[in-house]
This record gives C-alpha cells, sequence and structure tokens, in this order.
C-alpha cells in the first residue's frame, strides 16, 4: 500500500489496477505469518501475474519499513531487524528513508515538483484536472522550478494562475 500511495501521491504515476485472478496472501497461514513484510513481498513477486508491477511498486513501499502502522519508528519487525533497502527498476539502490529522498532530489525532482503542482492545484480548484488543464499544470511547475521549489511559492503560483482565477 506505501508503494501504492508513494507513486500515486508523491510521483503522479499510479501503477495499473491488479489482474483480476490475482490470489490474496493467507496471512492464516503460519509460515506466511513469520515472515516480514518484506520477505511476504518477495515471495509474492515469484508470482508471474504479480511480478511486472511489483516490480514497479515494491522497492518505494519498502523504503518506509522503517514506520509502522500509525508511523512510529522501528528497528525491528517479528523479532527481526528492518531491512529498509530495495533496488529500484533501473538497479537504483534505496536505503531507507534516507536513501528515497536522496533518490528524489536526484532524480525525480521535475516529477515530483509537477505532482505536488497537480495535488496543490485539484484541491485549490475543487475538482479534478481536465486534459484542457494541462499546460496551466504546466506552466505552474516551471515557474515553480526556476523560483525554487518552495511551498509558499507553489501556492501563490497557484492561486494567481489563470487556472484559479478563472474558475
Amino acid at each position: 500500500k506505501r508503494g501504492i500511495w508513494m507513486l500515486e501521491s508523491l510521483l503522479n504515476d499510479p501503477p495499473p489496477p491488479p489482474p483480476p485472478a490475482v490470489p490474496e496472501i493467507d496471512l492464516a497461514d503460519p509460515k506466511i505469518a513469520k515472515l516480514t513484510l518484506k520477505e511476504r513481498i518477495e515471495n509474492h513477486r515469484n508470482h508471474a501475474a504479480c511480478m511486472s508491477c511489483h516490480a514497479k511498486i515494491d522497492p518505494w513501499g519498502i523504503a518506509f519499513e522503517n514506520y509502522d502502522a500509525v508511523g512510529s519508528w522501528r528497528d525491528q519487525v517479528k523479532g527481526k531487524p528492518v531491512d529498509a533497502s530495495s533496488l529500484l527498476f533501473n538497479r537504483q539502490k534505496l536505503d531507507g528513508m534516507d536513501g528515497l529522498k536522496r533518490y528524489l532530489l536526484a532524480n525525480r525532482q521535475d516529477q515530483f515538483a509537477r505532482a505536488m503542482v497537480h495535488k496543490l492545484t485539484t484541491y485549490a480548484l475543487g475538482r479534478p484536472l481536465t486534459f484542457g488543464d494541462r499546460s496551466g499544470i504546466d506552466r505552474i511547475t516551471a515557474d515553480l522550478r526556476r523560483q525554487g521549489d518552495g511551498l509558499a511559492t507553489m501556492v501563490i503560483l497557484i492561486v494567481t494562475s489563470e487556472l484559479f482565477q478563472s474558475k
């Protein structure tokens, strides 16, 4: 779920929906229940129907593994040390949250900025964006990148944009 959230919310790049016949993970199975999330994900990824999508999703979610379901830090899961390292599709290694931040700053700043502009503009307009809004989002994103990527700058650019002014 965290990998999907990361792709959808922070990179605006949602994965495709799962195929209809994907088997559920049987958490009642004692062998599966004792595995860490990372181990369960790796086993799940071995199913041919799951492999291609999970290769895109899982590395992003594993980077969050030091955080439990309510966001508290943890060093162990089920008595085992947390391993929050993963490999992206391009073989780039992510070492937990610090590795994720470094990767985003070095490789995905434009995509991240555009995703944030997209999300905040959707909220500001009170409606989903349409294809016709694309050029406005492009302008806001380009201006934001030129002006240093600040949140206050993003808000000003959105509320002074033609998209917002003509809503």
